[in-house]
């Protein structure tokens, strides 16, 4: 068998597999210009779902990446077209840290809005994403359809020790030392080895149980648990520094949006989600829904509840 036979062979393999990913979704980049070099500055993007209504999803960090959102929009893709991306200063969107702000990340936002030549649009947002979605509203009230926040920031705050508390750290304990983490065969061997593990495989399994230990309350389900480690990059924190902590989206989520607030009881962020309930009281067309036995990841503590809830908030 010749070598021109196999490369060929090897290439049309290829471009086979690659025909068929393109079948499930697409990826580009868009470019930005608060850049002097056009190619410096460019976010990530991946397009897929069958639906003829599009939904922006908004992932977590700052610094985090798109790739675990996957698993929030599973089995809707029939439904919508989502529009994902990795924000700036992330994983597949490298930035220089004079390009990492808050209002340029939201400009991005708006930046990828227009890129779809969309009038109105869905944004579905988790964690740290959901201040993103909320500011963009603020800017662009008329552009925004229906928004569902997943794990989100209060709508209402004075400060960052206000969001990020004392009571926020100690629900953090909480979660992270619970008994049903100390009995998994992984964290009994990060006792017995000190954790110095001469495996890599068991100390990414054990990095992956702390990881999920503040985020899904169904610790029996740690290996669902997507990103983290490599797919996270720090320097984004320093967007933190930019974010103004002095906020009130209540209105603009109550009269120009259909807002939905997705939340599990033992999410980090607000148990039982006490302070969201007090904060939109006087707000009725912010809509919370509250899930039982799920923590900041929903979709992995309830995927099926979750999923449901997902489609009738984008439905709304």
């Amino acid at each position: 068998m010749s070598k021109l036979f196999l490369i060929s062979t090897f290439y049309l393999v290829m471009n086979v597999v690659v025909v068929a990913q393109s079948h499930e979704y697409t990826e580009w980049y868009l470019s930005c210009p608060d850049s002097l070099d056009p190619y410096d500055q460019d976010i990530y993007v991946k397009e897929l779902g069958k639906g003829k209504d599009t939904v922006i999803v908004i992932h977590g960090g700052f610094g985090a990446n798109h790739d675990y959102m996957l698993d929030a929009v599973a089995g809707l893709e029939d439904d919508f077209h989502f529009v994902l991306y990795d924000q700036r200063g992330s994983l597949l969107s490298p930035a220089k840290k004079e390009d990492l702000t808050f209002e340029k990340n939201v400009h991005d936002l708006e930046l990828l809005v227009e890129q779809l030549g969309l009038k109105k649009v869905k944004i579905m947002a988790h964690s740290m994403g959901t201040i993103v979605a909320m500011e963009y509203l603020k800017l662009n009230p008329e552009r925004v359809d229906n928004l569902v926040l997943i794990g989100a920031l209060y709508t209402k705050s004075d400060s960052m020790e206000y969001v990020f508390s004392k009571r926020t750290d100690d629900q953090i304990m909480f979660l992270s030392s619970r008994k049903e983490i100390t009995e998994q065969p992984i964290y009994k061997k990060y006792v017995e080895v000190n954790g110095n593990f001469s495996s890599n495989k068991d100390r990414t399994d054990c990095n992956r149980l702390f990881f999920a230990s503040s985020n899904i309350y169904d610790i029996s389900r740690y290996r669902l648990m997507r990103g983290g480690f490599h797919y996270y990059k720090e320097e984004a924190s320093v967007m933190f520094e930019t974010v103004n902590w002095k906020y009130d989206y209540r209105s603009l989520l109550n009269d120009k949006a259909k807002t939905t607030i997705l939340f599990g009881d033992h999410d980090f962020i607000d148990f039982n989600a006490e302070y969201h309930k007090s904060h939109i009281e006087s707000y009725p067309n912010i809509q919370l829904e509250l899930f039982e036995k799920a923590g900041h990841n929903i979709w992995i503590d309830q995927p099926e509840a979750f999923r449901q809830k997902l489609f009738e908030a984008l439905r709304r």
